[in-house]
């Protein structure tokens, strides 16, 4: 199938079609996990915009969509064993996916080589569980940020609460029949369980976790307990578990690695570019890599939080702030194409590193915008997955890159995909005219 595409890439005009004779391709990847993350709680993208998605995937030669389908805000995914999530914790029954709209996603993906992996995250970002179960979720429907309150004792890190509770029995029988389901649904080897952003605030606001801490329980703990109830089911299902690096990493809570045995932990890091990277595959877990610095394609477009005194600097103060953004600047496609996600990495470490993801959250992304957030900026992460981001001496090659994302863009353009433009059509039929000898070193 990727040779295939790679000689689609070769053929040029139209009447006639003109192809290379006498032409030898050597072509296989740098790294396995080529993916594009998108986020369908925050706003709701239906079946058509999916299977849109993997087909310009495919052409880019990606194979993994990360399918984060679940989160605070909503729950669109129909399970049988758990109706209730979905029908009370969507945002509405045309915004639901079906087992059948999911059959059809998951076949869609096999056949352009594309695989489907779901995320369920949890035990934080679970507050939409709570219109069915509000007994198992910590301080859902709560406001976020309480006023006068620091940043520390937020209940969350934007607006949507909710933790799922680690000492009620009902959490872990909901939970495996969720896991349960998806498996069932999901013919995929990894199960991404989440694990992120655990928010201290939210699991002290609730009156069975004060009166364990109260007893010197420590939220590690609580973390500790919530894994070693759901992990070894998943793997009992055949499945290896990717969590969100915090699940190790985060400052404040987090689990010992022996809770964690590498041969069926990986774990996706979002924070702190190469150094992160670094820690999760010098200690002997792989990685993969979507670090928000590099990766992620949300950012830069302000924030969604109304009454934000971000918006209004000082106009002496010689910037603008970050408008909100709390990943500002926009990850420009030489940003992406100029990442190396093994940087700093010894060859033995550099092979724990499966690959890497552009992720779209979709706080202020929907069906409108989804073409262009994603493409062309993906396809440049894909040539650096693919066959590197250097040329055979070394040099970085973003500089014959700008042509042939350029031309590759129109053929997106031309196969029905919304990629944002990166030049105007004058550089195109102007060569060269549009480049600078001045490089910045």
């Amino acid at each position: 199938m990727r040779g295939l595409e790679t000689f689609s890439q070769l053929v040029w005009g139209s009447k006639p079609l003109l192809v290379p004779v006498g032409l030898h391709v050597w072509d296989s990847p740098l790294f396995g996990h080529r993916g594009v993350l998108l986020d369908t709680s925050r706003n709701y993208y239906p079946v058509d915009d999916i299977l849109r998605t993997i087909k310009a995937m495919s052409a880019n030669k990606l194979n993994v969509f990360h399918w984060h389908i679940t989160d605070s805000h909503s729950f669109p995914l129909m399970l049988p064993s758990e109706p209730d999530l979905a029908a009370k914790g969507s945002y509405g029954n045309e915004m639901l996916y079906s087992p059948a709209d999911v059959a059809t996603i998951v076949r869609f993906g096999l056949e352009h080589g594309v695989r489907v992996l779901p995320e369920i995250d949890s035990p934080a970002h679970t507050g939409s569980w709570a219109e069915a179960y509000p007994d198992i979720v910590s301080c859902a429907n709560m406001f976020w940020w309480p006023a006068e309150s620091e940043w520390a004792d937020r209940l969350a890190s934007e607006p949507g609460t909710g933790q799922l509770n680690p000492l009620n029995p009902n959490t872990y029988h909901v939970l495996k029949n969720v896991i349960g389901d998806v498996v069932a649904l999901f013919p995929e080897p990894f199960y991404h369980a989440g694990g992120d952003e655990i928010i201290p605030g939210c699991w002290k606001a609730d009156p069975a976790i004060q009166s364990f801490l109260s007893e010197n329980g420590t939220l590690s703990q609580l973390l500790e307990k919530f894994v070693n109830s759901t992990f070894p089911y998943i793997v009992s299902l055949n499945r290896t578990v990717v969590y969100w690096e915090d699940i190790l990493l985060d400052a404040d809570v987090k689990v010992d690695p022996s809770f964690l045995p590498p041969e069926h932990t990986i774990l996706q890091t979002w924070n702190n570019g190469p150094n992160n990277t670094k820690l999760i595959v010098s200690s002997g877990y792989r990685a993969i890599v979507s670090s928000s610095e590099f990766y992620y394609l949300d950012c830069g477009h302000g924030g969604f939080v109304g009454n934000d005194s971000q918006y209004d600097p000082p106009p002496t103060s010689g910037n603008s702030g970050n408008g909100g953004s709390w990943c500002e600047p926009f990850k420009t496609w030489q940003t992406i194409y100029n990442y190396d996600i093994a940087y700093g990495l010894t060859p033995a470490e550099t092979k724990l590193v499966l690959g890497g993801e552009v992720a779209l959250w979709s706080e202020q992304a929907d069906p409108a915008i989804l073409d262009v957030r994603i493409w062309p900026r993906a396809s440049a992460m894909a040539e650096t997955l693919w066959s590197g981001n250097r040329d055979e001496s070394g040099k970085k090659r973003y500089a014959e890159a700008m042509d042939r994302l350029n031309e590759w863009r129109h053929r997106m353009v031309n196969k029905g995909i919304r990629a944002e433009p990166l030049q105007p059509l004058w550089c195109i039929k102007n060569p060269g005219m549009c480049n600078t000898v001045h490089p910045f070193d």
